[in-house]
């Protein structure tokens, strides 16, 4: 039997991003590994700037359900901001831009009304326990965002620790106990798909259908570095709703 713990996280807008060239902004398709370990960490309430962070998301997996993507819609922004100059530095924003400007345009993705149900393993060396992870997330020290701060959560995530055999027993266990499943109804399309982490290999009853690299595992948050990982898909899940 192993110990997961499973979560909802439903939002208006939802952000995934990946490896951003140039002045767009791209969504992926299902929430990144930084993006899980990001959330888990402001729901403990551990700053971006912490040096735990890295650690902090090296010690978790993740699988996640996708119940509804949702249109993609692109945001168009403008930035002003000064000449780079080396060593410069400016006490205000005002300060900042009091002086020659350049405008910066940029397009930003996002995806409405999506939801996703969350299912988190802690390795070995995780810093805290998965009851810790429930703990905060019922309780969340900082506001809890899908993807961008743009994006804050439509639904409480209701978390809920399960002890399976296998992984699609977790998801089939969180669909029967959730607090209110009629809130959630709505967002649950059948036929979504299951992306999971190594970790979730000899949980998964059947193979993937195919394993994506994505680049989203902590490394630094202040220097925004992150590592390579594979994501095993499965595309048929079964039909059974909440």
């Amino acid at each position: 039997m192993q110990k997961l713990l499973l979560f909802q996280l439903v939002a208006p807008l939802g952000s995934f991003g990946g490896v951003a060239v140039g002045e767009r902004r791209e969504t992926g398709v299902r929430p990144s590994h930084s993006a899980l370990a990001g959330l888990l960490g402001a729901a403990l309430g551990l700053e971006r700037a912490d040096p735990r962070q890295a650690d902090f998301a090296a010690g978790l997996a993740f699988a996640s359900r996708r119940d509804r993507l949702g249109p993609l819609i692109a945001d168009y922004h403008t930035a002003q901001t000064p000449p780079a100059r080396k060593g410069k530095t400016w006490a205000t924003r005002r300060d900042e831009l009091a002086g020659e400007r350049n405008t910066i345009l940029s397009r930003r993705d996002y995806r409405a009304d999506c939801a996703f149900t969350i299912a988190c393993g802690a390795l070995e060396q995780s810093l805290f326990p998965l009851d810790t992870l429930a703990e905060a997330l019922q309780k969340p020290a900082f506001t809890l965002y899908l993807g961008r701060k743009s994006c804050p959560l439509g639904l409480p995530p209701d978390p809920l620790l399960v002890e399976v055999e296998a992984l699609e027993d977790a998801f089939v266990d969180y669909d029967r106990r959730r607090k209110r499943p009629e809130d959630y109804a709505h967002y649950f399309e059948r036929g979504g798909e299951i992306a999971f982490d190594d970790y979730f290999t000899g949980l998964a009853r059947g193979s993937a259908a195919r394993v994506e690299m994505r680049r989203d595992v902590v490394l630094d948050r202040e220097l925004w570095s992150f590592d390579l990982r594979d994501e095993h898909v499965v595309t048929a899940i079964g039909d059974a709703a909440p």
